[in-house]
């Protein structure tokens, strides 16, 4: 497995202002990779997106750490509109989320990121009467934001958000295989988080499965937030099913709050992590328990 961390949880003031201690507690730690969020709107604290870039650029080459990912945040000219929710399913934020989109794709594609993630969330409430004129408007938003990264040889990822905090809409693997589906693009795949994933969904192995063949890009949380291990997800039993299915994607912890700290919640993650995988190696060998490969 290859392992990234969301530097965001590392807090605003590390990840824009002193981004040098990310980089260097995770090449401590053992990661191969950290996910970034680009400095838009509420992000940044006044760094310029350009500066940003450049920094990134530079403390990847200094550390040897890829940038597994970038996760949009649909930036300041999102903000007028919905402070909150990163809505795809009102036309005008779709439109803005469209466009914020497409600056992020750039700047991934210039840190040489593997995908960009984006989300579907409500606005205005989603109701019966008008949840297939919100599914158009998503469907056509994902449609222009998988053409743009296409051209940039960009890969999206679409995560499944619980109801709690994005709104009652998609909130499961297989609706975001629908909607993916319905937009005829190959080029956008689905990201499982499973903190959302034990709060929306039958059972992890189940959304493992659902998710199929788009799972490109995993968030690795705890029940309760935590970094894995600090709570009660079957995490165990998750590795094994990424085993079986032959997920060749980024593990990227993304533990909100960092209890007890930062470096020993990144420690921790990584470390237990490691361990499952290799328990499900050898959980997983022909002659496991006991008895003889055949």
């Amino acid at each position: 497995m290859k392992y990234s961390y969301f530097q965001l949880t590392f807090g605003q003031q590390e990840a824009y202002l002193e981004p040098r201690k990310s980089y260097e507690r995770l090449k401590r730690f053992g990661y191969d990779a950290i996910e970034i969020c680009p400095p838009k709107g509420r992000y940044g604290l006044g760094v310029s997106i350009e500066n940003y870039l450049k920094q990134h650029k530079e403390l990847k080459e200094e550390f040897g750490l890829e940038v597994s990912n970038v996760n949009e945040c649909w930036g300041e000219m999102w903000d007028p509109f919905s402070p909150v929710y990163k809505t795809l399913t009102e036309q005008k934020t779709a439109d803005l989320a469209v466009t914020e989109t497409s600056s992020t794709i750039d700047f991934a594609a210039e840190l040489g990121a593997s995908s960009v993630t984006i989300a579907v969330a409500i606005h205005d409430s989603i109701t019966a009467e008008n949840a297939g004129e919100a599914t158009l408007v998503a469907v056509d938003a994902l449609k222009r934001m998988g053409k743009y990264a296409a051209s940039r040889n960009m890969r999206l990822v679409f995560e499944a958000t619980n109801h709690l905090e994005m709104g009652k809409f998609v909130n499961t693997a297989s609706n975001h295989k629908k909607l993916i589906e319905m937009t005829g693009r190959d080029n956008i795949g689905i990201q499982l988080d499973w903190f959302h994933v034990n709060l929306e969904e039958l059972s992890p192995l189940e959304a493992l499965m659902d998710a199929q063949p788009y799972l490109w890009h995993l968030h690795f949380r705890d029940s309760n937030s935590l970094t894995p291990g600090y709570g009660k997800n079957d995490w165990p039993s998750i590795m094994r099913g990424l085993k079986r299915t032959g997920y060749e994607g980024y593990c990227t912890i993304e533990c909100a709050p960092m209890v007890p700290d930062p470096d020993t919640a990144a420690r921790d993650g990584i470390e237990y992590l490691k361990l499952i995988e290799r328990f499900a190696e050898y959980q997983l060998q022909p002659d496991f328990p006991n008895g003889y490969a055949i």
